[in-house]
This record gives structure tokens, sequence and C-alpha cells, in this order.
């Protein structure tokens, strides 16, 4: 299983984020890292395990307050190594990575109707569709959105935002019910993952990928259970 840092960006800091009420998220001050600081929080995810790629949502072009578009261009330029997975709320961001293969595109179904992703392959093939929750029983977006596999890419992510931060686990029967109805598609697991146990029992119904904030700065995942989820079986 591959473990996803993930990094809320908002007016430049990094923001813990807690049942996706954005207005209200505070400047990061976790266990992990004390520093808001963007390149601190990546800094600190990288000594505790060499990650290869890294999730980054910009609440503020998301909440349509701007962007940190180039703040998340320096990044590039500062960690070639890893491949980003940014969400801002576009299918075709201006952005400036160093290489093809350093950044991949996510548009949420909070951010796009069914009638523009039915034209996406003619704007990017290179991106992840993120089904968005506000809790484990409310879309957001489309309807259509959430049984139209025709629409998706190979990979997908379960967003349950009701539960970023709170603490109960991430939502395994919608996980399951997807991974089990849609078998030819890949979803990643985001929202309420708390610990090591929570990513065996997600590995078990086939999920491989989990993005991850919380259990990181709370230091409840250890660089050994990464290692351990890491490693191929």
């Amino acid at each position: 299983m591959q473990i996803i840092p993930v990094i809320d960006i908002k007016l430049g800091c990094a923001v813990l984020a807690k049942q996706g009420d954005r207005k209200n998220y505070l400047p990061l001050a976790t266990p992990l890292c004390h520093s808001s600081k963007i390149e601190d929080v990546i800094n600190a995810y990288l000594q505790l395990y060499p990650f290869t790629h890294l999730y980054i949502a910009d609440l503020d072009a998301l909440m349509g307050l701007g962007n940190n578009q180039r703040l998340i261009n320096s990044l590039f330029a500062r960690y070639p190594q890893l491949s980003f997975m940014i969400d801002s709320g576009s299918l075709t961001p201006s952005y400036t990575p160093v290489h093809n293969k350093q950044f991949t595109t996510i548009i949420g179904t909070e951010s796009i109707t069914a009638k523009t992703l039915a034209k996406t392959p003619q704007l990017t093939k290179n991106f992840i569709l993120s089904l968005d929750f506000k809790s484990e029983h409310i879309m957001m977006g489309d309807a259509i959105l959430y049984k139209s596999p025709a629409l998706w890419p190979k990979d997908l992510i379960i967003m349950t935002l009701g539960l970023v931060g709170k603490d109960n686990g991430p939502d395994f029967k919608k996980l399951q019910y997807y991974s089990n109805t849609y078998p030819q598609h890949n979803f990643m697991a985001a929202g309420g993952i708390r610990h090591h146990k929570d990513l065996l029992q997600l590995k078990k119904l086939g999920i491989q990928q989990a993005l991850i904030a919380s259990a990181l700065h709370n230091k409840k995942l250890t660089t050994q259970d990464i290692e351990q989820l890491h490693r191929p079986v």
C-alpha cells in the first residue's frame, strides 16, 4: 500500500484540515511539524519516510479566493524528485513543472460538472477524479458523476470531507462498495484514516493508496508502519 501525504495550502501556509470547514482551518502546528511553512512540512514528511508522491490542495483556488500558484511552482524546482498531485479546482492549471511527469491534476466533483467531465479527454488525459462527499451520505456535485464509470479516469479518490481530522476512521462501507462494484478502477482512500490498523483493513478491501495528513502529524503512523505497508507482499 502506498501512503501519500497531504498538504492543504491556504494564504501561503499549510493548514490542518478538519471536517471540510475550510474557512476556519488554522495554520499547522503539530507533533510532526511545528511550522506552517510549506517546505518545512514537506521536509518533515521526508524525514519520516522517503515518500515519492505528495497531494496538495490549493484551498484558496478551491474557494475562489485567489490561488497559490507561484508557491506551488517553486516546489517543483525545490523537490524535483517528488510527483505532486494537485487539486486547484481546474483541469488545466498553469503550472511549470521541471519535467512532464512531475504533477497530476486532481479534479473533484465539487468543482466539475458531468457535462464538462464528458469533454475532459479533449482537455487533458492526465487527471484523477475525486468523488467528494460532504459526509458519508451527502454528495458534493452532480449525482450522476458518482455512478458514471464511462466518464471516469482509471484512478479515483473517494474523499469524505466530514471525516477529515475527525479520528472516526475512514468510510469503509463506501470504499468497499466502489472497489467491489467498479473493479476496473483504482480507488484511493481519503478522510478519517487514524492508524496502521485502518490501513491494513483498507488493504484487505483492495485499496492500494491512501491520502493522509492527521495520522502522520499526530505520529500515529510511524516510519516502521509505513515501511511495512509499502513493502511488496
